[in-house]
């Protein structure tokens, strides 16, 4: 609690985000026992994950996958770029999952992923960098920042030791994201930090909410997830199936 009274806590795991951290932390895992295979160069081929130019014609078409993989997959050598993303997931993923709900807070992170990855590519071709592999979930949080702030742009957080609304964070995220790119653009392709990945998810986070796409329609207490949702799928129909037996018999009868 601040000085005025306000009252700050920690969000609970929603089910949607609850399986995007952990599908993280195990590629993650998985990206450590191999050694960084799957995000780092590898000698005759790009990283197995890993989004690039190259990557993308590589497989016979399977290259286009790491448009989806490499959303899932971060470094083995900096776990605090996976430990930011899954913050910033678990912060402001929580606030879209409640007006998206489960499957449209899994489009959403996937579309800003992708878009991300698009918005990449076509600027690291302008520096010449068009084979830099492209590795993380930055790009599919960015939507999902920008999505929980059109939501709430009033919404408090803290930005170090100083309370700001949620607006002027993604405001100032934004900003310093496409100042960033301008600045790559007329010097050249400094490396490090995929400023465009992070616009490219951004803006398909605002567009998300302006449009209202991927909102799931189901309330989020009855989403039972992908198995659970084969499950009652099949009841269903046995249902329907034992209920058309019955209508057939009392007709006969």
């Amino acid at each position: 609690m601040d000085p005025y009274g306000r009252r700050y806590a920690l969000p609970g795991l929603t089910p949607a985000i609850k399986l995007l951290v952990i599908a993280n932390a195990a590629v993650f895992a998985a990206n450590a026992v191999l050694l960084g295979r799957l995000s780092d160069p590898v000698a005759g081929g790009s990283p197995w994950f890993a989004c690039s130019w190259r990557g993308l014609s590589e497989g016979y078409g399977l290259g286009l996958l790491r448009l989806l993989s490499y959303q899932f997959t971060h470094s083995f050598t900096d776990p605090m770029h996976l430990l930011l993303n899954m913050l910033v997931l678990w912060f402001f993923g929580t606030m879209a999952e409640q007006r998206l709900g489960y499957r449209g807070t899994l489009k959403l992170y996937l579309a800003g992923g992708l878009a991300g990855a698009l918005l990449h590519l076509g600027i690291a071709a302008l520096q010449g960098a068009a084979n830099v592999p492209l590795v993380g979930a930055s790009g599919a949080c960015y939507g999902c920042l920008l999505y929980a702030a059109c939501v709430a742009p009033r919404s408090q957080v803290i930005l170090f030791v100083v309370p700001v609304p949620l607006w002027g964070l993604a405001a100032l995220l934004v900003g310093i994201g496409a100042y960033s790119t301008f600045v790559e653009l007329a010097t050249g392709f400094q490396g490090g930090v995929a400023h465009g990945a992070h616009l490219g998810g951004a803006l398909v986070g605002f567009l998300a909410h302006r449009s209202g796409l991927f909102v799931d329609h189901v309330p989020p207490g009855l989403r039972p997830g992908l198995f659970g949702g084969l499950r009652r799928r099949w009841q269903t129909r046995a249902a329907e199936a034992r209920a058309g037996a019955a209508a057939a018999r009392e007709l006969q009868l």
